[in-house]
């Protein structure tokens, strides 16, 4: 069982610490209140979930207008200079053929191996 002094201490240090007289009821009831509605707006879910939604809404609209805003100003300077657009264009199609040539050619010689492969085979 336990000793009646060691129930009365924590009561006595509770005691000791507060030196200032208790809140009135007032200032309680209105903790009371403020810890009610963060209670409650932690445990309302849906809202949480709508409230994340219309802030991630919020960022892609933001960045889809930057978006259209860098691809305007780079139409405004294809606009301003052609030149640098066909350049770029020229360039574009120039890796994609390059690229095509180098496919063929390995192709090509991964079936030159292999037939060479296949006829010292015996194949």
């Amino acid at each position: 069982m336990t000793d009646p002094k060691d129930a009365s201490e924590p009561r006595h240090a509770l005691r000791t610490e507060a030196d200032a007289e208790p809140p009135s009821v007032e200032q309680q009831r209105e903790e009371l209140a403020e810890t009610v509605e963060a209670l409650a707006a932690k445990v309302d879910v849906p809202a949480r979930v709508s409230a994340a939604a219309h802030e991630s809404t919020e960022k892609v609209q933001e960045v889809a207008q930057q978006g259209v805003a860098k691809a305007q100003e780079g139409v405004a300077q294809v606009k301003e200079n052609p030149q640098v657009a066909g350049i770029s264009l020229a360039g574009a199609v120039a890796a994609v053929v390059l690229v095509a040539l180098v496919r063929r050619r390995r192709a090509r010689t991964a079936l030159r191996r292999q037939s060479v492969l296949d006829i010292l085979a015996g194949r």
